[in-house]
């Protein structure tokens, strides 16, 4: 039964996709991003039924994921996988040479993947190894020319890539005249930029791009900025042109953009940041870009606003996340528009030699995000840029200074270019579904790692929570040593223990407890949800734009811990009855209460669950179902539980509890023994 919801799930996000696109031997290059995300879901999938040696139900899974992305080679890897571990090897061999087609060339795979084992002694599987180790020529697009302010944007100068899972474009910068014109009006700021470029000391925009993602709806005034080409799409790629969030495609340039769009109704409502934040894919393609000289602009709409579940017209901060990938401004449509305008001005002022660093290093974003929030009007000192004030989730336009951006861009030079802070999880804590926290089986922690901004969701009952954290990957253009600052951007500092583990401060252990919603800071009329934990490389002269660790913790849930910080009860809202609201993107809302039991020397012994109109139940520390017990009220038997998801009554899902098939045993040494053996299962 899980296994057909499954497949109806994925179904309907095929359906929303289009059938013909989805299963037509070619579609087009600009639907394969979308198709590809709902491949990968069909291979995980498919990969966890196989490693559960469910065979059958794999095979259905890796052939759905070949038929929504017959272009990806990977898809046909792991098809030739389940069919080799089927003991299928003509049908692995066929599907492995569809995928050689596509460009798979990992030789290593070929020749160490455990579940090729049976196939190395098919007869073609030497000419297989043949193949891999000749180079493949990848599909280049050829660049289109740049006309008349526009870059034209269409299939013939777009190719997919299959290890971004993005659209790449490219364009001839050698065709097109260079205008003298930097920029018309703007007061001071367009003075200054005038007097700079006439001294050549200011880059200018050409090689800079635009790029609308809400039809025309908030533009760029790109008239009074006559040296960036904008980006137009052909009008035959009809419902291909990106309308929303920006997330499909890198374009051959330095690219700025946005979509004063949002999605205002339904259950699902939220800002284009937002339809980001809750999706690893999603983060993964807005950190390539962010590294590939692309900074996009989106209101936050109603996602940042004082209140709380709608009241006084707002809920508060609800983003699960902080990035530095994106901006994001206060308000919804147009509010971008200050920020677009800012941006422009800021790649015009950059000295060329400069800009030229910058481009060639992937560095335009990361910079452009320093001197925006380290000139922004909150920051009244220097020391406040390690402060919340200058790390904001949502900007105000109307606390942008133009003029102190320009300058401090025109005054950046090769020897203060800002060192690149990158950060990543060596080892963390782990909480296990069923005993640390309820959820759906595809919801855990981790709600995304990338190189910049690392979001985890407090699901666990646990007090506190650990992980290392490395900032060695992080990097300065001169090649100068660094040192680090781990700093606590929001969250009560008294529940966060930041410990350097070393003397640059390259690697810390942070360790986090659990937070309930506060004021963003005391004087704030916002609330929030989340601690954000900010990393800053310094080389000498300059600070790094910041990279987050962010927790985000329920508000649908009341906790509490005893004197010994272990958790005592957990009332869950939002399935059945009404609770504050959580975004249902990360979450399955539930309605029940957990109460929890303890030995005298402090150790688990299980929880009893309240369910509404339910008699209460018994769970072990191992959080089964408890079916039989002794006449000191011991568990002698409990059974499995299974956490799923159903339609709820708002339109979105609840998560509901179902037992399982198996039955464990539980036996004592003593009277006194309270914990007791737990034994085999059984049918």
């Amino acid at each position: 039964m899980i296994f057909v919801r499954r497949v109806m799930l994925i179904a309907s996000i095929i359906a929303g996709l289009g059938w013909n696109a989805c299963f037509a031997d070619e579609p087009g290059v600009f639907r394969r991003p979308a198709l590809m995300e709902a491949s990968q879901i069909l291979q995980l999938r498919a990969i966890l039924y196989a490693r559960n040696n469910q065979m059958d139900e794999a095979l259905e899974l890796g052939q759905q994921a070949v038929s929504v992305a017959p272009f990806s080679a990977k898809a046909n890897y792991i098809l030739a996988a389940i069919h080799a571990k089927r003991g299928e090897d003509d049908d692995c061999v066929t599907a492995l040479k569809r995928a050689q087609e596509l460009g798979f060339r990992d030789v290593t795979f070929l020749e160490r993947d455990p579940d090729l084992a049976s196939v190395r002694k098919h007869a073609d599987f030497a000419n297989l190894i043949a193949e891999a180790k000749k180079p493949y020529e990848r599909p280049t697009p050829k660049p289109a020319s740049l006309k008349l302010g526009v870059a034209l944007v269409g299939p013939e100068n777009a190719v997919w890539d299959e290890s971004m899972n993005l659209v790449r474009t490219t364009f001839n910068w050698k065709g097109p005249n260079k205008t003298l014109v930097i920029i018309k009006e703007h007061g001071e700021v367009g003075r200054k930029l005038w007097k700079w470029y006439s001294e050549k000391t200011a880059s200018g925009n050409y090689g800079d791009l635009y790029d609308n993602c809400d039809k025309d709806h908030s533009n760029l005034n790109y008239a009074q900025f006559p040296q960036i080409f904008r980006i137009e799409y052909q009008p035959e790629m009809g419902g291909d042109i990106p309308n929303g969030l920006q997330n499909r495609i890198l374009h051959g340039g330095v690219v700025i953009g946005n979509s004063s769009t949002a999605i205002g109704a339904g259950p699902y409502w939220r800002s284009n940041p937002r339809s980001a934040y809750v999706k690893p894919s999603s983060m993964a393609s807005l950190a390539t870009q962010y590294f590939h000289n692309h900074l996009y602009v989106y209101p936050e709409h109603i996602d940042y606003d004082p209140g709380h579940n709608g009241k006084s017209s707002g809920f508060g901060d609800v983003y699960p996340a902080n990035t530095p990938y994106l901006l994001i401004s206060q308000g919804s449509s147009y509010t971008d528009q200050p920020f677009l305008d800012v941006l422009a001005c800021m790649l015009a002022a950059f000295r060329p030699e400069v800009k030229k660093v910058l481009v060639e290093r992937g560095w335009i974003a990361p910079t452009l995000q320093q001197i925006f929030r380290s000139n922004y009007q909150t920051v009244e000192k220097p020391d406040d840029y390690l402060t919340g004030v200058a790390h904001p989730t949502v900007f105000d336009g109307k606390l942008i200074d133009p003029l102190k951006m320009i300058e401090a861009t025109h005054s950046m030079t090769i020897e203060t270019i800002p060192p690149l802070v990158r950060i990543r999880v060596e080892k963390q804590d782990q909480a296990i579904v069923g005993t640390d926290y309820f959820e759906a089986g595809a919801y855990h922690e981790n709600l995304f790692d990338t190189p910049c901004a690392i979001a985890r969701i407090g699901r666990s009952t646990k007090y506190r929570r650990q992980m290392t954290v490395s900032a060695r990957d992080s990097v300065d253009a001169n090649k100068k040593p660094l040192r680090f600052a781990w700093v606590v951007l929001r969250g009560d500092e008294s529940l966060i223990k930041i410990e350097p583990l070393d003397k640059s401060g390259s690697r810390a252990e942070l360790t986090v407890a659990w937070h309930p919603r506060r004021k963003i800071h005391p004087e704030s009329d916002m609330e929030s949800n989340r601690v954000d934990i900010g990393v800053f490389a310094h080389n000498g002269s300059e600070w790094s734009a910041p990279a987050f660790v962010t927790w985000y913790f329920l508000d649908n849930e009341e906790r509490e811990y005893d004197e010994q910080q272990r958790i005592r009860s957990v009332s869950y809202h939002g399935g059945t009855d009404p609770g504050n609201y959580t975004d249902p993107l990360i979450q399955t809302p539930k309605t029940w209460k957990d109460s929890y039991r303890y030995t005298e020397d402090g150790r688990l012994i299980g929880w009893t669950r309240n369910l509404p109109s339910q008699e209460p139940m018994q769970f072990t520390a191992e959080g089964k179902l408890v079916i039989e017990k002794d006449d000191k009220g011991r568990p002698l038997a409990a059974k499995s539980v299974v956490y799923i998801a159903q339609p709820g009554r708002s339109g979105t899902p609840i998560l509901v509890q179902l037992s399982g098939d198996e039955i464990w045993r539980y036996t004592y040494e003593s009277p006194d023994d309270q914990i007791g053996k737990i034994q085999s299962p059984r049918k």
